[in-house]
C-alpha cells in the first residue's frame, strides 16, 4: 500500500459518519487530487493537506455548513441541532487546524465568547421559565388553601396564579424560538469566520 492509498483509507475511517454518497464524493476528490498533484509520499501528502484526521475536520466543517443551508431553506431557521452542529464542527476543524494563523485565534476566542454568551442567555430563560411555573404553583397551592377561609383571597391567588400559569405556556415556545434564532446566529458566526479563515489560507 503506497502513501497516497493509506492516506485514503485512513481518511475515509475519519469520515464514517457522513452520509455514504458525500463520503464516497470526498473520497474521490482527494484521492484524485493526490494523484493529480503526484504526491508519492507521506510528507508531501500531510505538507499540503494535513493529516486525514485534521482534513476529515475540514470536510466535515464543510458538510455541515451545506446542510445547514439547506436546512435553512427559503429564509427559514435552520434546526437547532443543524446549527450547533456547524458550531462545534467549525470549532474542532479551527482547533486542529495544520495552519495557525494569528486569525485563527481571534476567530477561536470570538467563537468561544459567543458560546459564552448564548448559553448565558440560554440560563437566563430557562431561569425565567423555571421561575414562571414556581410561581405559578405556590399562587395556586396558596388559593386552594385560602378559599375555604378567605374565598375573595383565594380566589385572587387562584386568578393570578392561572394568570402567570398562561404566561409560563405562553412563554415556552417563544424562549424555544429564541433559542433556535440564537442557534442559527452562531452557526452564521461560525459559518463566516470559518469561510474567512479558508480564503485567507488560500491566498
Amino acid at each position: 500500500m503506497n502513501a497516497r492509498e493509506k492516506y485514503i483509507q485512513e481518511l475515509g475511517r475519519y469520515l464514517n459518519t457522513l452520509p455514504a454518497a458525500e463520503r464516497a464524493d470526498a473520497i474521490d476528490f482527494y484521492d484524485e487530487y493526490i494523484a493529480d498533484a503526484q504526491y508519492d509520499t507521506w510528507e508531501q501528502i500531510t505538507a499540503e493537506l494535513g493529516t486525514p484526521r485534521q482534513l476529515s475536520h475540514q470536510i466535515l466543517a464543510d458538510y455541515s455548513i451545506k446542510a445547514n443551508e439547506q436546512d435553512r431553506g427559503a429564509g427559514k431557521v435552520a434546526s437547532t441541532k443543524s446549527s450547533w452542529r456547524v458550531f462545534w464542527l467549525v470549532l474542532i476543524a479551527i482547533v486542529t487546524s495544520p495552519i495557525t494563523l494569528v486569525l485563527s485565534i481571534v476567530a477561536l476566542g470570538i467563537l468561544i465568547a459567543a458560546l459564552g454568551a448564548v448559553i448565558g442567555i440560554i440560563l437566563g430563560l430557562l431561569g425565567i421559565i423555571v421561575g414562571l411555573l414556581v410561581t405559578a404553583g405556590a399562587m395556586l397551592y396558596l388559593g386552594v388553601g385560602l378559599i375555604a377561609a378567605a374565598p375573595m383571597t383565594g380566589i385572587f391567588y387562584l386568578g393570578l396564579g392561572l394568570v402567570v400559569l398562561g404566561g409560563f405556556l405562553i412563554f415556552i415556545p417563544v424562549g424555544y424560538w429564541i433559542i433556535r434564532l440564537l442557534a442559527q446566529g452562531i452557526a452564521n458566526l461560525s459559518k463566516f469566520l470559518y469561510q474567512k479563515l479558508q480564503q485567507r489560507r488560500t491566498k
